[in-house]
């Protein structure tokens, strides 16, 4: 895929400003439509009400226009959790967690087509390399909620713990939206979900002289 990482032109006056907002929000609807395959730069143009010739003013093909909406989709996700975490302060470790991936879910689930777009066509280079730095400030974010909680963690590793948590909740979502198509039950999955980290948090011990229980 030809995309390019920025736009050929940063807008400056108002006016222009106005017209990338318009360009961004009508790319948002066209790729949750139609997926990425199915969308054209034609399409988003006559959503946005613009001629394609001012649009490719801003962006240059339809994988600068996917790449934005990802890096602004980011934040977003940065936003959400951090206020999960700040408004949860007053609940139960396992009902702050169920919180936090409650709303990890429903940014997703908003418009899957186009979360699913993200994932299968934005270069994982470019994510790896975290130029918005959102891997970061998630850890950062991540980092001071369980350092307020640390009384109610009994991991014995919990920088490992985070790694596997950090790791584990995008590659739930992701397949919780594989192809734009919402897993069948959500619900189920988010029970799962919040679980599998409480499992990182408060390991079971382990049973006494390394007994394991044979199922019956």
């Amino acid at each position: 895929m030809d995309l390019a990482p920025t736009r050929r032109r940063r807008p400056k006056q108002q006016r222009s400003r106005l017209m990338v907002d318009f360009i961004l929000e009508a790319a948002s609807q066209v790729f949750d439509e139609e997926g990425y395959n199915g969308a054209t730069t034609n399409m988003i143009a006559e959503r946005a009400g613009i001629s394609i010739g001012s649009l490719y003013q801003y962006f240059p093909n339809k994988g600068a226009l996917i790449l934005e909406l990802r890096f602004a989709h980011r934040a977003h996700v940065l936003k959400t959790v951090e206020t999960a975490m700040a408004t949860s302060d007053h609940l139960p470790l396992p009902d702050a967690i169920r919180k936090i991936v409650d709303a990890n879910f429903q940014v997703h689930l908003n418009a899957p087509r186009l979360n699913a777009a993200f994932e299968e066509q934005t270069p994982a280079q470019t994510l790896s390399e975290d130029p918005d730095g959102f891997h970061r400030k998630i850890d950062t974010a991540a980092t001071s909620f369980l350092q307020v909680r640390k009384n109610e963690i009994s991991a014995p590793d919990l920088k490992t713990a985070g790694f596997v948590i950090r790791n584990l909740i995008p590659a739930v979502l992701h397949a919780a939206i594989k192809d734009g198509q919402i897993v069948q039950d959500p619900d189920l999955v988010k029970t799962h979900l919040a679980g599998s980290i409480m499992g990182c948090l408060r390991p079971a011990a382990p049973a006494p002289n390394g007994f394991i229980p044979q199922e019956t």
